[in-house]
């Protein structure tokens, strides 16, 4: 599994933090300063913002995306900037984050995604209610064009049949299936994910489409597909022999052709 890794060189936060959040949110941001607004103010319209804390993990962007979070953590105390001096894969970043969190669930998503304002409380209410190890949602992909993050727009985005875009997870599943796996640089959710369905954790799935994954030209799975570490990583998939769980699959599979039917069944309405 993952080697070490360096110590944070600067862990930001306006002030101690009383109240212990239900959630901690990992998001990872590397040459991403464009996405920061948009990522704030999506961070900000949660209906769980206040029950949640959210880690900005930045490794040495050339952007300083740091300086860009700083303010926003001063503001509010349920965020903070985990900064290193020293460039991390995103998994390394994502296991920086998890041993900082102090909620009893975790969950990640990337800047260039979308997060409906619901889905923290669907999620965190959902997984104490069923008791669930691991969790996701319906996730929807969409082109970064002129709709782009139009939740008006979800009922007729097509689904994701992997559930790697978006999970959250029981915070102490570090004890029994380990961390990120720290080889892989752009794979690391899948790999994560197979351990998961090895290990017959209590996956749930919310029947709703709660998350945004971006078609990004830019983003790191696809400007790494023709390098040599993403053919390494094939290799390392290869013997991992790397499974989602096939019972979440097949229901995401046949929702697929339900949500066809009936779209609204697998719609969450946005706040008033």
């Amino acid at each position: 599994m993952g080697g070490g890794f360096a110590t944070c060189s600067t862990l930001l936060q306006s002030h101690a933090v009383s109240d212990a959040p239900r959630i901690s949110v990992l998001i990872s941001s590397y040459n991403n300063a464009r996405f920061v607004e948009k990522k704030l103010a999506e961070i900000q319209a949660q209906t769980w913002f206040a029950q949640a804390e959210f880690l900005f993990v930045e490794t040495a962007s050339p952007e300083r995306e740091r300086e860009l979070f700083a303010p926003f953590c001063r503001e509010h105390p349920n965020c903070r900037v985990i900064a290193t001096d020293e460039r991390k894969s995103l998994y390394q970043a994502w296991n920086l984050g998890w041993r900082e969190a102090r909620a009893p669930i975790i969950c990640y998503s990337n800047m260039d995604d979308a997060m409906h304002p619901r889905l923290l409380e669907e999620v965190v209410t959902a997984m104490e209610r069923e008791c669930w190890d691991v969790a996701t949602v319906l996730i929807a992909k969409q082109p970064m064009d002129a709709r782009w993050n139009d939740w008006s727009r979800g009922a007729s985005l097509s689904l994701s049949t992997r559930p790697g875009p978006f999970g959250a997870w029981r915070r102490e599943l570090s004890e029994s299936i380990g961390w990120f796996d720290e080889r892989f640089a752009v794979a690391g959710d899948k790999e994560f994910w197979s351990r998961i369905a090895a290990t017959h954790l209590r996956v749930g799935l919310i029947s709703k489409v709660l998350y945004l994954y971006t078609r990004n030209p830019e983003s790191l799975s696809q400007t790494t597909r023709a390098s040599e570490q993403w053919q390494r990583e094939k290799a390392l998939l290869v013997e991992t022999n790397p499974q989602w769980p096939p019972a979440l699959r097949r229901r995401i599979r046949w929702i697929r052709f339900a949500r066809a039917l009936v779209p609204s069944r697998y719609s969450v309405a946005l706040p008033a």
